[in-house]
């Protein structure tokens, strides 16, 4: 079939679609609707997903692990353990992972450390496993893990030049307040972050007294800094204070708990836990949320289906005096779904519209009570929007095309004589 051939029959299913603009209104309305709320459903599923994730993620661990015989002071969030010496190897994060309904471990080391000569505990962290520090970020620089984390209760500015033992820091990040004393009186770090104070201190300390620095890199510690005391080069960079736990959205508390107690020398603390199961319920909604969307759309292709069954019956006469002229089967059932494509093309322009409207109207409405509920509805990304829009307008030229394949499969396979005669009686 030639370019030009291809092009003459899209016409005519243009035109066939002119015949019945009612019928084909109507049919337009029915894939608006259900494309406009599917897609509106992804984009509103997608908003609060991102912001349940992060509030959540505000309420801490599920459980901590820490050293037997650590004292833990049990608040409403788990973000980080109670000031202790008492530490566990760093590998144990392999073990703990290991244990079935673990879905996610974040180490933190808290030691001690002069900040512009006032002790203060410093918290170490891991950036890439976090889930518990830098979902409390209320300013950031570029790279907030680079320098300092400033807590909550703490006076410093972004952008600051602090002394940790010493060591030139920039304060790079603010948490919010978080009501949990250890966690908005310290100051977090990343791990490496950590490892350059030690490495700092061990030069100061090897350094003789009477030794000029011999770059930025080198300054002499601040004068009267105890560091055998406080920032003491001996630290062990391999060891921990805690392990905050998350479990995976089907664990049994009790089950994980179970798997921990073989671990030696660790206690398990629980937290609350109606938070951990309002968390775990959260991937469950949206689970139903995509599968009540996807048993609609379904709905919608059936209808379609039994729409064109009638619309191509209607027609026998009209395709057998086509196929007795010499169109052949193929460029009938191109023109049939051709005219379903048209049709459900232009309900899911509509639908895009149509969603677009609902959106907002939700963000207005139910989007503001999240929000002072305190769960932020954040639009998705422009690119995740543009990708959204795209993929809805080809599934609805696509669900005409399901729709009225089977019909138009079905009177390809008919003689002509048949297709008139069919009408006629």
């Amino acid at each position: 079939m030639s370019r030009r051939d291809r092009w003459l029959l899209i016409r005519l299913a243009a035109q066939n679609v002119g015949r019945r603009r009612l019928r084909a209104m109507l049919l337009g309305a029915a894939v608006m609707l259900g494309v406009g709320i599917a897609f509106a459903s992804f984009v509103a599923g997608w908003a609060l997903w991102q912001g349940m994730t992060q509030s959540f993620s505000r309420m801490g661990a599920d459980l901590v692990a820490v050293p037997r015989g650590t004292l833990v002071n049990i608040t409403a969030s788990l973000l980080t353990v109670q000031p202790t010496d008492a530490t566990l190897p760093a590998d144990l994060a392999q073990r703990i992972a290991a244990v079935p309904g673990i879905a996610r471990v974040a180490p933190q080391r808290i030691v001690p450390a002069l900040v512009e000569g006032q002790n203060v505990n410093l918290i170490a962290f891991d950036p890439s496993a976090d889930f518990s520090v830098l979902s409390w970020l209320e300013t950031r620089a570029a790279a907030p893990v680079e320098g300092l984390i400033a807590g909550g209760a703490l006076p410093n500015a972004l952008g600051d030049t602090l002394s940790v033992c010493g060591m030139p820091m920039r304060v790079s990040g603010r948490l919010a307040k978080t009501g949990v004393g250890p966690f908005d009186d310290s100051y977090f770090v990343s791990f490496a972050g950590l490892a350059d104070i030690v490495s700092f201190c061990r030069r100061s300390e090897a350094r003789p007294k009477s030794a000029a620095p011999a770059n930025a890199d080198e300054m002499p510690p601040v004068t009267g800094m105890r560091h055998a005391d406080v920032c003491s080069g001996d630290l062990e960079l391999d060891r921990v204070s805690a392990f905050l736990l998350q479990l995976s959205s089907a664990a049994k508390l009790d089950d994980v708990k179970f798997g921990l107690a073989s671990l030696a020398d660790v206690k398990i603390v629980e937290g609350n836990g109606v938070l951990t199961s309002s968390r775990q319920a959260l991937s469950t909604l949206l689970i139903g949320m995509a599968a009540f969307t996807a048993l609609e759309l379904i709905a919608l292709l059936i209808l379609l289906s039994l729409l064109f069954s009638a619309i191509v019956q209607e027609r026998h006469r009209e395709i057998g005096l086509l196929r007795a002229m010499g169109a052949k089967p193929n460029q009938v059932m191109t023109i049939v779904l051709a005219e379903a494509a048209v049709i459900t093309g232009l309900g899911g322009l509509a639908g895009l519209g149509f969603g677009a409207v609902v959106l907002l109207a939700f963000a207005r409405s139910l989007g503001f009570y999240f929000a002072l509920a305190g769960v932020p509805f954040s639009w998705p990304p422009a690119a995740v929007l543009e990708a959204a829009a795209a993929l809805a307008i080809v599934f609805s030229v696509t669900l005409g095309f399901l729709g009225a394949f089977v019909p138009a499969w079905r009177v390809r396979r008919m003689a002509p004589y048949a297709l008139i005669q069919a009408e006629a009686r």
